[in-house]
Parts: structure tokens; sequence; C-alpha cells
């Protein structure tokens, strides 16, 4: 039944030393469960669902997760001991705000994490604009450029992801290429999603800003440079050179689950805290039962193929749907997209079409892509 599984995003802490003003997540809190993990279910939840003859990341995640140090340090104790039982090649990542980055901390990631995902928008005025800390003292910006300077002496691979708010999607380029000079193996920025829904000028405008992203990082890939976020146009080139096609827009509730505070299981962390799609609890013993079956089944039968808002749409093999959590939270259910998605993701996604072609027009063009593509 978990054979297809291959991230499980564990939410140690249900707490957070940061009071982000566009947090989705309600500073980790969202699901109303424990502020942290106890250690009988971290280790039930690793019990039911680390699988057999496999391989798993373990995403530990927040809240802020280094804020259960001890916690994760016994994870990935059991984490590992039960893969080497199981046959499972277990590996660790973890997303953080970067603050809290002490000696103890660093020597925990550069032994056991392979990848660290650290949270920044981009220079200090953007940066510090949504991101503080509860006392709203001191700039997050400056502790966390900092941070990122002990991962590097310790060569410990870090992410940047970024978040712009609604209204400054002029500062998306600005933002990108801020967050490229400090040396990180990725990174992916994206518009805040809260709960009220952006005016539409400012979807427009994050919309020619991504478009023009996408254009610099094609630029960037056919010169060899480090491209940035081109998930677009890696999208577009893997459907023309490999006909790769995407029927769902991420594996959540079949390559991804997501255990919250106090042992729930939900189809990824987004739908942390909605009871209807809640697919049990780790420490029920008939977990995984009705309820798992029910919601895997639900998500398995929403291919774009068979929404029908996307079935006849020209770009639904690139886009793959909206992220059914968020067309939850927009329009009451996961089958129909909201009406900014789609007029954002089309345009993006012809443009990128036409900025592809003409590169796989040329043959050196071509080769350089499809190279890029492979290595993806």
């Amino acid at each position: 039944m978990l054979e297809d599984l291959r991230n499980l995003y564990l939410l140690v802490a249900g707490d957070c030393n940061l009071a982000c003003a566009y947090c989705y997540a309600e500073g980790g809190s969202f699901g109303g469960g424990p502020r942290a993990m106890s250690p009988e279910t971290l280790r039930t939840a690793l019990d039911k669902l680390v699988p057999e003859d496999s391989a798993l990341v373990v995403s530990f995640f927040g809240g802020e997760p280094l804020l259960e140090f001890e916690l994760l340090r016994q994870a990935v104790a059991w984490g590992n001991a039960l893969g080497a039982e199981r046959g499972t090649r277990l590996r660790y990542v973890l997303t953080t705000n970067g603050t809290l980055l002490d000696d103890d901390r660093l020597s925990f990631l550069k032994a056991h994490v392979s990848h660290v995902a650290v949270s920044l928008d981009g220079g200090q005025a953007l940066t510090d604009a949504s991101r503080c800390f509860k006392d709203y003292e001191g700039s997050v910006y400056r502790v966390v450029v900092q941070n990122l300077e002990r991962l590097k002496r310790e060569g410990i691979p870090f992410g940047l992801r970024g978040t712009i708010p609604a209204g400054r999607a002029d500062e998306l380029d600005a933002a990108v290429a801020y967050l490229q000079s400090l040396g990180p193996v990725s990174v992916r920025v994206e518009a805040a999603a809260g709960a009220e829904p952006w005016p539409r000028e400012h979807w427009h405008a994050w919309t020619e800003a991504v478009i023009r992203s996408n254009k610099r990082a094609l630029e960037r890939l056919m010169t060899g440079k480090e491209p940035g976020p081109a998930a677009d146009i890696y999208r577009v080139a893997a459907h023309r050179l490999n006909g790769l096609v995407r029927q769902y827009p991420c594996v959540a509730g079949q390559g991804i689950l997501a255990v919250s505070t106090g042992g729930d299981v939900y189809p990824c962390d987004h739908f942390i805290g909605d009871p209807a799609f809640c697919m049990g609890n780790v420490r029920q013993d008939d977990f995984p039962g009705e309820a798992y079956c029910r919601i895997v089944n639900l998500l398995q039968a929403n291919r774009v193929d068979d929404r029908p808002k996307c079935a006849n749409c020209r770009v639904r093999y690139l886009c793959g749907g909206e992220c059914p959590a968020r067309s939850l939270s927009c329009q009451g259910n996961i089958a129909d997209p909201s009406p900014s998605h789609c007029v954002h993701t089309r345009r993006v996604l012809r443009r990128a079409e036409r900025l592809v072609d003409t590169v796989l027009a040329d043959p050196i063009g071509r080769e350089r892509l499809a190279a890029s593509v492979q290595r993806t």
C-alpha cells in the first residue's frame, strides 16, 4: 500500500521562532496539534511508513524543525536502523528559516542531512519586510546571510526558497539574481499564497515577472551558467524532447505523505489541518486503513484529463493542473483550478513554449538543452 512512497514529510515542530507575514502554516501550528511531535509518535510514524526494499527521502519540516534538535537526532538514528532492517535507503533533508544554525546543529547537518532548504526572499529590504522574529527585534536577513556563510564553510549544500508578497512582483528578477549570488545549489521563488487572493493587477505583474525570469533562465542555460528557477523551461523542454506528460501537478498522497505533530497523516503539508483529507493517524492500529485508501483513490482519479475544466486546455500536459490543496482552498474542491492560476499558467507556459522552440530549432541549442534536461 505504501510501495510508491518516495518523500515523507515529518512535521516535527509545530512552533517557530519567526512570525512571517505570509506564512501559510501559521508558524507550523496548522492542524492544531502539539507544539512538537513526541518521540513515540515519531517512532511510530517511521515504523508504519518506511517501506521495504526502496529509497525514501525524509523531510524534516515545521514550524522550525531545528527547534526540536534532539528529536531530529532520534529520527535519524531510528530511521537508519529501520532502513538497514528493511533494505531501504533513507536520505534526510530539512527545511529551515536559517536562524538557528549553531555549531551542534551544523555538525548534525553535515553528518546526516543531504540538503538544507533555507528560506530567504532576496535582499534585506524584501526579506525583512515579511520575515521577522517574534519579538520584532533584529534583522532576520542578516542572521540568515551570516549562517549561509557558515553552511558554505562546512561544505553543506543548501537551496534557497523565496516568497514574493502581493504588490512586489517587479522585484522577482532582482531577488533571483541576488539569491543566486549567495552560492546555493538551487533557487526557488514563488508567489505568496495567503488566504486572501491577490488583486488582478498584482497577478498580471507576477505573470510578466515570471516570463522575464524564464527568458533569463534559458539564456543562462545556453551559456553554461546556473539558470536559477527554470521549472517552466525544463517542463516544456522535457515535453518536446521526451514526450513527458504531466497528469498531476505533483504526487501528493501517492509519492508524498505528511505527518503532523500529533501523528495525523495527510497527502502533503498543504493539506494539514483539513479533516476531510486526514488519511488516518499513525498511532491507530489499523493505519493505513479505509481513510487512507479513499483519499489515495480520490487523488489518483484527479488526473488533468479527468478534470472537467482542464480536459480541453492546450497546456494541460505541461501544467498538470493546479495544486489540489490550492484548488481546495480557492474553489472548494480539488478538481477545479482557480481562475488566476489558469490565466497565469497559460500565458507563462505559452511564452515558455516559444522560447524553447526557438532554441530547439538550432542543433547546438537543442543539444545543450537536452543535456540540461537530462541532468534534472
